[in-house]
């Protein structure tokens, strides 16, 4: 697991829970005004329909992306969508909980203990109505800046699961595509090819051969090849060990 997986599974684990609050606080409260002031107030109904909304999606949406890959609720775009509704709910909660109650319940010091209870309740509602807003705005945020990110660096993760991502944040290609040059008004690249013509004033270079020895030179037509044995020592002609074809290094010199 990547880090926005840890991220995201604790954000919605407590918006989830602000859900259940929110749900059985509201439906107390509801319970109580209608017990005995024979009605209920705006705020009473708008913090059981959020926190009902809350705690039935986002629990599905973490058992889903478990149990299944690349689900439809597990979609990078489907969670922005959906998670914006509700942080956009939570916090119209919590401002007409201190919009209806902030002069009223300004404090809790009641003869009465109903209200007294109620005033206690009504706080904890709108403390946790801002909670799940900050909770889920910046999960949302994060989710959202990581996207962008992405989207710039050509690898789109919209119509994507946060688990299916090998990598938060992808890394930049090492090699990026060439730009069409100012010569080449068509944008079309042309082709390099691995080795060039030679300039003017030069000449292509040629691998030097070296010469045959004068072993490997072919004897005259005609000239039989001398003998070569274990022994043998070639005598050159005309040296002055020969005299007119006879050997003189047999005598001795007088």
């Amino acid at each position: 697991m990547n880090w926005l997986q840890y991220v995201r599974l604790i954000a919605l684990s407590i918006g989830a829970l602000c859900g259940i609050i929110e749900l059985s606080l509201g439906a107390h409260l509801l319970s109580l005004t209608e017990k005995y002031f024979d009605g209920y107030l705006n705020f009473e109904a708008l913090s059981v329909a959020v926190g009902g909304l809350t705690m039935i999606t986002l629990p599905i949406m973490i058992v889903i992306d478990f149990l299944r890959t690349g689900a439809v609720t597990s979609l990078v775009v489907v969670e922005l969508v959906w998670l914006s509704i509700l942080w956009v709910l939570w916090l119209a909660a919590g401002a007409l909980i201190a919009n209806q109650t902030g002069d009223a319940f300004a404090s809790c010091d009641f003869v009465s203990t109903i209200l007294s209870q109620a005033c206690n309740e009504t706080h904890a509602l709108e403390g946790f109505a801002f909670l799940g807003w900050l909770d889920l705005m910046i999960y949302t945020i994060i989710l959202l800046i990581v996207a962008l990110v992405n989207n710039a660096r050509n690898t789109p993760i919209w119509t994507s699961s946060i688990k299916q991502l090998p990598s938060v944040i992808a890394s930049r290609s090492p090699t990026a595509a060439a730009a069409p040059s100012s010569s080449d008004p068509g944008g079309v690249t042309q082709p390099t090819y691995p080795h060039s013509a030679p300039a003017a004033g030069q000449y292509p270079m040629q691998q030097y051969q070296q010469p045959p020895s004068q072993q490997q030179q072919q004897q005259p037509y005609g000239t039989p090849a001398p003998p070569q044995g274990p022994g043998y020592a070639p005598v050159p002609t005309g040296s002055p060990a020969t005299v007119g074809g006879y050997s003189t290094t047999g005598y001795p010199q007088v």
